[in-house]
């Protein structure tokens, strides 16, 4: 079998409401879904979740003509030819993102191959369903984010996420805290995410004022690249610190993994690779004694990439679920996508377990 053609379908969600975080908004969410044809009939799913802008370019005129001919199910040969195989290395980015995107599809395309589904792929799935935390809590008025947070413990979800720390909301962000950890009780796990605004400084004040709130964990509070300041904050706050889903590759993790950076590492299948770099990342977290928990706030695809590398990673914990019905997510699952009593079951059908159907194609069509 051969891969014959790769093409983006670049679909987008209008929001009612703008998503905020400490690093901007947006009043859409755009979706670059790769396709991978075959000589066998058989086509897969990825999705590049990298600069809208750029991905088509990236995909089409230059990853395209590397993979055309190569065999779909040799990941290795795949890996090696679009990530190595040139004197100029591109090691991070959205050039990343759209070799994950075909190297998800890939999978897809292997498990459709073989019968089975893509944890089967990785060694066989260990549960049948992932615990999953509700996020995103966006950045909004302390009031509505607390309303928010507490409709989705009443959804059950034993773990809910927050965005804050945009410059000047200081003391807003406090009452935002506050009040999301007074709607959800102390017993539900309760994580903090930055989005790499604060300098080192300033994440160790912040850290400080929201210990009494006693978050499970704070989300990227420096640049990724700063694996020293996450270890200093770690020291400093006694805080379980929680990064990695702007890292790319297991290379890209050794350095904040040796530096002891984090407790919660968190690839991204989507950005950091593909699966099998993903895999390798959360192995190599797990020698660190670093939990090993995949971001994913994207489309259906990265979910189902992300509940079938879980599944066969006992290891990993706590699925990012995206709970705010603005994704194009559900309508691609083949079998509706089981949500219940905080998990998220993993899909049993051959590959991913997803599809772009003309129906989602026509409705979300960038105009």
């Amino acid at each position: 079998m051969k891969i014959t053609d790769v093409r983006v379908v670049q679909l987008a969600r209008p929001l009612d409401r703008p998503q905020r975080n400490a690093q901007g908004g947006r009043a859409e969410r755009v979706f670059n879904f790769v396709v991978v044809e075959t000589d066998a009939g058989i086509t897969g799913l990825g999705d590049a979740f990298g600069d809208e802008a750029l991905m088509v370019a990236i995909v089409e005129r230059r990853l395209r003509g590397m993979v055309v001919g190569l065999d779909p199910t040799d990941i290795p040969t795949l890996w090696q030819r679009v990530f190595a195989s040139r004197a100029f290395w591109e090691i991070g980015g959205s050039f990343l993102c759209g070799i994950s995107a075909i190297e998800v599809a890939c999978h897809d395309i292997w498990g459709k191959a073989e019968g089975v589904p893509v944890s089967t792929l990785l060694g066989g799935a260990r549960r049948d369903r992932i615990e999953a935390y509700a996020s995103d809590l966006h950045w909004e008025e302390p009031e509505r984010m607390a309303a928010t947070a507490a409709s989705y413990v009443e959804r059950g979800f034993r773990y809910v996420k927050t965005h804050v720390g945009a410059a000047g909301e200081e003391a807003r962000d406090l009452e935002r805290i506050a009040r999301i950890r007074a709607a959800i009780g102390p017993d539900v796990g309760f994580m903090v995410d930055i989005n790499t605004a604060f300098d080192r400084a300033r994440a160790l004040e912040f850290g400080q004022a929201i210990a009494e709130f006693d978050p499970f964990w704070y989300e990227e509070p420096l640049s990724p690249l700063d694996h020293a300041g996450h270890a200093e904050l770690r020291r400093a706050l006694g805080m379980p610190i929680a990064t990695g889903e702007n890292l790319y590759t297991v290379h890209g993790f050794e350095p904040l993994l040796a530096a002891g950076g984090c407790d919660f590492a968190m690839p991204d299948i989507l950005r950091c690779g593909g699966i099998a770099q993903t895999r390798a990342i959360c192995e190599a977290a797990a020698a660190h004694g670093v939990v090993p928990t995949p971001h994913n706030f994207s489309s259906g695809v990265g979910t189902a990439a992300t509940l079938h590398l879980m599944a066969a990673m006992p290891e990993t914990r706590l699925l990012e679920y995206d709970p705010t019905g603005t994704a194009i997510a559900d309508e691609l699952f083949v079998e509706p996508l089981v949500v219940e009593d905080g998990h998220v079951a993993v899909p049993t059908g051959p590959g991913l377990g997803v599809r772009l159907d003309p129906v989602s194609m026509e409705r979300w069509a960038r105009r």
